[in-house]
């Protein structure tokens, strides 16, 4: 009798079951080389005939595809070489298939659009213009899949010592008209100098160019194939060249003007169909991003279902020029971003609810590397410079730091600490003193419990203080968490200007400068939250806590022999128990990583939060009774091609008595550097009430407004311009209460400030990029505040 093993009954099993054993893939590799001179063509495309299945070459020529056995049909082509085809049989044994492409462009003189009224150039980019439209209105819909591979290099150093770091990702994408987009990041791996948590590359929503528009950071580029393109651009026929054995038209895009963010390149469009086949550009002199030159982005497009011209190749590099060191960074550093756009699935459908807040998701999988499954989808070799680099830098990163690096490292901590820092281990106030403690907060086990405990010993008060709390998430989709915090600590009043991730432990140390009061509170809070709808978001609280007043604990300066130390306000003393909900829209996209939500910083967005906040002695025992109610707006936009606006308002009002620790509070800011929306001039005034309402405007020009003047001297100002002002009016509406006069100062007729700042002033201190920023109190000096004021800041 025959003895079947566990194997053979697996192998029965699926026979029976699936209706055959599955068959291995078997690869497909190779060179890929000019035939007059046989050098390496990188990123040629190698397509195989009736499937959505492509690959690049890699810088050394090198390609590589996964297939099933049977016959297939691959075709070679790079623009300037004819294409060619060839047939493979394969069955359970690996293949190498060489190719070499012959040369096949001809050479065209330029032509000037502008030289004849209908030159060829002209022609082509008015049909591809004509064309765009049909494209937009066939395609409803495409998936495809993607390997993005980013090498970063310091320029300085050559060979493999010059590759900094290595990130790679394996990606599906999915797009919906009009503009929907999610990307899912389904394996990563990276250089051992970084963590899998900080490695997002992506191939990002990929810039379409038969939009009108193309939106560039704080820019809005005319399209080379936009509507109005021949108001913008002048076009040059510069050669022919050949892709698929099709004759395709290269032009170059020469802006009209350098006074407007423009694109610089050529772009190549289909002979007949007049199909944007390919885009090489960078941007015009009016585009400028702090610190990074030299960028250059590149698509390459391959023909599906002898229809659409889908991108295959995405590449986007450029340079970083840091003039401050920083350990173990270079100062000048180069990136290439590579990714090659595979089995493109077209107007199939996605599934209902695809697309939602998240633009990007990062599976629970993605750092589980699978060597078999990764290598069937990376669609471009790593080059041996790629892969000796990643084995130098993974064994560099494996050698224990010396004395002199723990040194150094504990130094950058101490500076982090007493500048920007974690005011969970330190920090300083006049209320509290110093203070040193351990804490923070942690996911363990779970990306769905969230955890918080810190416990720190104030040296001012001689006093202990503690929390602990945490949270757990129980409906996903609904990013529902439940959860509770207790606390025996010193907190800070809410302010409309500082927020809670402002830490003023260097200024409040070295100056005495700090926007904040504060009070002492013993209890818990229970709370809710959870997405209503994509973008809205609400939370529910219940507060129960003993609060106290507190003095000034500590009244010295590091860097100031007198300093002016501000009141400490009292506050209402007592038990408060309090309800509170609030509801908030944010346009901006967010990222779930492995189950985290992070949300995008976007150059365009809205966020507005209504809330109200309750306390009544008729629903529980409470020593406080009041209504609160509040709406904030931050909206950011691009502004007629003049730069982005800015705009802040929040209004607040109330019922019954608002005891002091919920006032509404414009405070003065850090006091020192200047901050957008901040009032410069309050000195370090904070102005209450139990109704407030405040508007601020920003607008930066960048360097545009001195560029489209086109004034000589004054096109060419290499420093940035912005506007701003605000009002604010703050009151109590039966006046200040008695016990609380002379301690704290209303605008109850109102208060404004406008000012302009110039920036870029030290770029050769890049990153640290200062500007300087004059502002004027606006209308008679009601208030003990400056009329004028100016301060340094950061602008970019």
């Amino acid at each position: 009798m025959v003895r079947m093993t566990t194997i053979g009954w697996a192998l029965l099993f699926c026979v029976l079951v699936c209706g055959a054993v599955p068959a291995a893939q078997v690869t497909v590799e190779g060179e890929v080389t000019d035939a007059v001179d046989r050098q390496p063509i990188a990123r040629a495309t190698v397509r195989v005939h009736d499937t959505g299945i492509s690959t690049l070459t890699n810088e050394e020529g090198r390609y590589r595809l996964l297939l099933s056995p049977g016959d297939w049909q691959l075709q070679f082509s790079h623009v300037s070489y004819e294409s060619q085809t060839v047939s493979v049989t394969l069955d359970s044994v690996d293949v190498t298939r060489d190719i070499a492409l012959g040369r096949a462009t001809i050479e065209l003189p330029g032509t000037t659009i502008y030289s004849r009224a209908y030159d060829p150039a002209q022609k082509i980019i008015l049909e591809a213009i004509n064309r765009k439209q049909d494209i937009l209105n066939q395609l409803h819909d495409y998936s495809y899949d993607a390997y993005v591979k980013v090498v970063a290099t310091d320029l300085d150093k050559s060979g493999i010592e010059s590759v900094f770091a290595i990130f790679e990702s394996q990606t599906t994408a999915y797009w919906e008209q009009p503009d929907k987009y999610k990307e899912v990041i389904t394996a990563r791996r990276q250089s051992g100098n970084f963590e899998g948590e900080n490695n997002f590359v992506t191939v990002g929503q990929i810039l379409n160019f038969n939009a009108n528009r193309i939106d560039l950071g704080r820019y809005s580029l005319v399209s080379p194939t936009a509507e109005d393109a021949l108001s913008h651009y002048n076009y040059y026929l510069i050669d022919t060249v050949f892709l698929d054995n099709r004759p395709v038209f290269r032009l170059e895009i020469e802006p009209q003007s350098d006074a407007d963010p423009l694109f610089v390149g050529h772009i190549d469009i289909a002979d007949s169909t007049y199909d944007v086949v390919a885009v090489d550009i960078g941007v015009n002199e009016a585009v400028r991003f702090p610190f990074i030159d030299s960028l250059r982005y590149a698509q390459k497009f391959a023909r599906f279902r002898d229809e659409y011209w889908m991108p295959v190749e995405i590449r986007f590099s450029g340079q970083v020029h840091l003039a401050v060191k920083f350990p173990e960074i270079p100062q000048n550093i180069g990136f290439a971003q590579t990714a090659s756009l595979y089995s493109y699935r077209l107007d199939e459908g996605h599934a209902q609810g695809l697309f939602d807040e998240y633009m990007i998701e990062v599976d629970e999988r993605a750092d589980d590397i699978d060597s078999v499954a990764w290598a069937e989808r990376q669609t471009i070799p790593l080059t041996q410079t790629e892969l000796r680099a990643y084995e130098r830098i993974d064994s560099l990163e494996s050698i224990p730091p010396t004395i002199g690096e723990r040194i150094g490292q504990g130094v950058a901590l101490g500076i982090y600490l007493a500048t920007i820092g974690d005011e969970d281990i330190f920090h300083f106030n006049r209320a509290n003193g110093y203070y040193l403690g351990l804490g923070g907060s942690l996911r363990p086990f779970t990306s769905n419990l969230w955890t918080r405990a810190r416990a720190g010993f104030s040296f001012g008060r001689d006093e202990w203080e503690f929390e602990l709390g945490g949270a757990y998430r129980v409906w996903r989709d609904r990013r529902l968490w439940l959860g509770a915090i207790w606390r025996d600590e010193t907190v800070r009043r809410p302010t409309l200007i500082s927020d809670d991730d402002y830490n003023p432990t260097f200024l409040a140390a070295g100056w005495q400068i700090d926007p904040f009061d504060y009070y002492h509170e013993r209890g818990f809070q229970l709370f809710a939250r959870g997405k209503l709808f994509n973008h809205v978001e609400a939370r529910v609280d219940y507060e129960d806590y003993r609060q106290h007043s507190l003095g000034i604990a500590n009244s010295n300066a590091v860097f100031s022999g007198d300093p002016i130390v501000r009141a400490n306000p009292m506050i209402a003393d007592g038990t408060m128990r309090s309800i509170g909900a609030a509801v908030t829209y944010d346009s901006r996209p967010m990222m779930r990583n492995k189950g985290r939500d992070v949300r995008f910083g976007a150059v365009e967005y809205t966020r507005l939060t209504l809330g109200v906040e309750q306390a009544d002695p008729d629903v529980i025992d409470n020593d406080f009774d009041f209504r609160k109610y509040y709406a904030q707006l931050v909206h950011r936009q691009r502004s007629l091609g003049m730069g982005v606006t800015t705009v802040r308002g929040y209004v607040g009002g109330s019922d019954g008595v608002l005891p002091p620790q919920e006032y509404f509070t414009v405070d003065h800011g850090n006091g020192v550097l200047f901050g957008d929306g901040e009032f410069s001039t309050l000195d370090r005034n904070n102005f209450v009430g139990d109704r407030v309402a405040m508007v601020y405007l920003n607008h930066d020009f960048d360097r545009l407004l001195f560029r489209k003047s086109g004034l000589p001297g004054i096109k060419d100002i290499p420093f940035t311009l912005s506007v701003y002002g605000g009002t604010f009016w703050s009151e109590f509406k039966d006046g200040v209460p008695a016990a609380y006069a002379g301690q704290v100062s209303t605008a109850n007729q109102g208060y404004s400030e406008i000012g302009f700042g110039l920036g870029n002033l030290t770029p050769f201190l890049a990153p640290f990029n200062l500007g300087v920023f004059f502002t004027w109190q606006v209308g008679d000096n009601k208030y003990d505040t400056s009329d004028f004021a100016w301060m340094i800041g950061f602008a970019f």
